[in-house]
């Protein structure tokens, strides 16, 4: 994680519980969507309780803040620890670097998980996917990261085997 600062590599391994579960642009969306809801139930309630304004978000990502909240000691009556909790959080996530990944098939969680995990392994945490399914690529993936595309589908192969080959294909023909 050598492109963050000192203090954001930091705060990625202090959140790491709750951020290493988002893998896709979408799964943060909608994360970041559940803060939002959890922050408006919070302050709007006359007597606010962060334990009551978590049954306002999907069950997971509820248990996940509530497993952080208790394994950090955090003061989940004090107004502000939770509003610098979820501000410092939704920060983070902001700074993700996106890996674009056009497949050639929906890929499942399982597949989602390994790719992350390969990527994770080389160069650590703060990266999410942001996928997209074209059958047109017949198999493989491209890859679009920091300004580079890298083509590995079997179309660009099938192209390429084509246009090298394409007279002596053609003389087939004839």
């Amino acid at each position: 994680m050598s492109q963050y600062p000192d203090q954001d590599k930091k705060d990625f391994l202090f959140y790491s519980d709750l951020i290493t579960s988002l893998k896709t642009t979408r799964e943060v969306a909608d994360f970041v969507s559940e803060i939002d809801t959890l922050m408006l139930t919070f302050f709007k309630s006359e007597d606010p309780s962060l334990e009551k304004a978590l049954s306002s978000i999907g069950v997971d990502s509820a248990r996940k803040i509530a497993q952080f909240f208790q394994k950090n000691n955090f003061d989940t009556g004090n107004k502000d620890v939770i509003i610098d909790f979820f501000e410092t959080l939704k920060s983070l996530m902001k700074k993700f670097k996106v890996i674009k990944l056009v497949l050639a098939f929906n890929p499942t969680h399982k597949t989602i998980e390994n790719i992350y995990n390969f990527v994770k392994d080389i160069a650590g945490i703060g990266y999410i996917f942001d996928l997209e399914v074209s059958e047109d690529i017949l198999g493989g993936i491209i890859i679009i990261f920091n300004g580079k595309y890298s083509d590995l589908t079997l179309k660009r192969d099938i192209e390429e085997t084509f246009n090298f080959k394409n007279k002596e294909i053609l003389q087939l023909y004839k």
